[in-house]
């Protein structure tokens, strides 16, 4: 049908509406575009960057006192993902300066540039294992000891290529090294953490600290311009905002806080302005690269704290509120054990003892046999409610003490499970009967969920704590996540003032280390 078919090519021809946003874009491109696309965007940041940091260089042994593009490499890379690293290897070709040092040098610092920026980034990701390195301060302090690392790496490639090639001489070497980890540490420590807390949602944040950021931004730059137009040494005078900065606004606050007094540090030093005016220019370098370290280390260790305490809040109000429900249903539970259980049995044994009463006063010879009745379903209910009680709280806990009660799970549990110490003396029962819910649940998760085939416990009095460890070869990939049953153990660890931490790498088992409160 021609005519059908002119029909159809026109109904496909016809222009409609189409999304050119960016989002619906990357949605649309292929794979491969987007990563051509991705690697060509990180190689002009790259670029871009670096004229920055050549537009601030300073007559002397190297070229500027901060090194941007090595921070915009270490976000790009933490952000999108280490395969994106031809994007600075080919910024950093296209930066370096090619007339002004030998081939085999500039080749050598690029390459250094780039192993800087990947084992920076791989070195994070592992120290982290995927949580936010701002949020806490040993993610914090996994960012500066990669960030330090990986800094090490291009420093000792590059002025060792430099030494070589002749562009420095030995005695010098020191002093060139010292500036480039210093330059290339500065400028990681300044755009990373900047990429990193930004690249978040805002969501609700801008609305509620929009105006006291501006407002904080405001005086940091009044008071590092009123600090750096001073040859008098105070440019300290500009932390009590830095800090107030990290303590009401968070890392958001935090690093861009920092990076306006380290924008005026730098700007007013390269005019030979300000207290880090000296007549080396290597003192003026080390002098204004100590200030951009230490101002940016002291609020994002603040910061991290306040995040740290903020996320413990959030975490303990949660926990708080799951054990109020698992109280509630637990509660639930006993009612409808009692009901159905231990209270018709002793219901029935009213009754019994009724008949028995009216058998005795009318015919007492048969009165010995409901009387036998009774003591029977006497007996059941007993046991039926001491089964009740083992289930709320072994017996063998309150009256001899975690030792020996880990010493019957051992022996009650399936092959495989090491008690490797127990505590020589006894604690508190509120520490005892959580350290024993802990050991109880995690071996029961090891046989049922991981399959494990050795499991290793070991608990140990230190110092007024009692701590618990358990460690399996099971399957790992253990996650606390959707109600599961290590949540419930950290709200028990942490209600009593404890620490709780899991490690669960798939396919190398979980280890699981709780640390409580107890007194003897």
């Amino acid at each position: 049908m021609p005519g059908l078919r002119r029909a159809e090519s026109a109904a496909v021809e016809r222009p409609s509406a189409v999304d050119w946003s960016p989002r619906a874009w990357a949605g649309r491109a292929s794979p491969r575009l987007r990563y051509v696309a991705g690697v060509a965007a990180l190689a002009a940041l790259y670029r871009s960057a670096a004229e920055v940091g050549y537009a601030l260089q300073f007559a002397g042994p190297v070229a500027a006192i901060v090194w941007l593009p090595v921070g915009v490499g270490m976000a790009f890379l933490y952000l999108a993902g280490p395969r994106f690293w031809p994007g600075v290897l080919i910024g950093d070709l296209l930066a370096n300066d090619y007339g002004a040092l030998p081939l085999g040098t500039a080749v050598a610092q690029t390459c250094g540039n780039v192993l800087e920026v990947l084992a920076a980034v791989v070195l994070l990701r592992r120290l982290t294992r995927g949580a936010h390195p701002l949020r806490s301060v040993r993610g914090l302090g996994a960012m500066i000891l990669s960030i330090a690392a990986g800094t090490a790496v291009s420093a000792t490639i590059g002025a060792g290529a430099s030494l070589a090639g002749d562009v420095v001489v030995a005695d010098d070497w020191p002093g060139v090294w010292r500036t480039w980890w210093l330059g290339d540490f500065s400028g990681a420590l300044l755009v990373l953490p900047l990429a990193l807390a930004w690249a978040e949602p805002l969501g609700a944040w801008w609305r509620r600290c929009g105006a006291e950021t501006a407002a904080a931004l405001l005086v940091v730059a009044a008071l590092s311009e009123l600090s750096m137009r001073s040859s008098v040494v105070f440019p300290y005078v500009v932390f009590p905002a830095l800090l107030w900065s990290a303590l009401r606004l968070g890392r958001r606050g935090a690093t861009v806080a920092v990076a306006v007094a380290a924008g005026f540090a730098i700007w007013e030093t390269t005019r030979r302005v300000g207290p880090f005016t000296f007549d080396s220019a290597t003192d003026s370098i080390l002098a204004t690269q100590l200030y951009i370290a230490v101002s940016a280390l002291s609020a994002l260790c603040v910061a991290a704290v306040v995040a740290e305490r903020e996320t413990l809040a959030k975490r303990l109000a949660a926990s708080r509120t799951r054990l109020v429900e698992a109280g509630a249903r637990e509660r639930r539970r006993l009612e409808r054990d009692l009901h159905d259980g231990a209270q018709q049995r002793l219901t029935a044994l009213s009754v019994r003892l009724g008949l028995a009463a009216e058998e005795a006063a009318d015919a007492p010879e048969v009165a010995g046999a409901a009387l036998a009745m009774a003591q029977t379903e006497l007996a059941a209910t007993v046991e039926e409610l001491r089964a009740l009680a083992h289930g709320i709280h072994p017996s063998v806990l309150t009256e001899h003490g975690l030792a020996d009660a880990l010493q019957r799970l051992a022996a009650d549990s399936p092959p495989g499970l090491r008690l490797l110490a127990v505590p020589a003396a006894r604690a508190d029962g509120i520490a005892e009967a959580t350290a024993y819910f802990v050991v109880s649940e995690a071996v029961a998760n090891a046989h049922k969920h991981a399959r494990a085939t050795t499991i290793d416990v070991r608990a140990v009095s230190v110092d007024g704590t009692l701590r618990v460890e358990i460690a399996d070869d099971g399957a790992g990939g253990a996650s606390e996540s959707g109600g599961s049953g290590l949540q419930g153990l950290r709200d028990r660890v942490e209600g009593i003032g404890g620490t709780f931490d899991v490690t669960s790498p798939d396919g190398r088992g979980t280890r699981i280390v709780a640390v409580l409160p107890a007194r003897r």
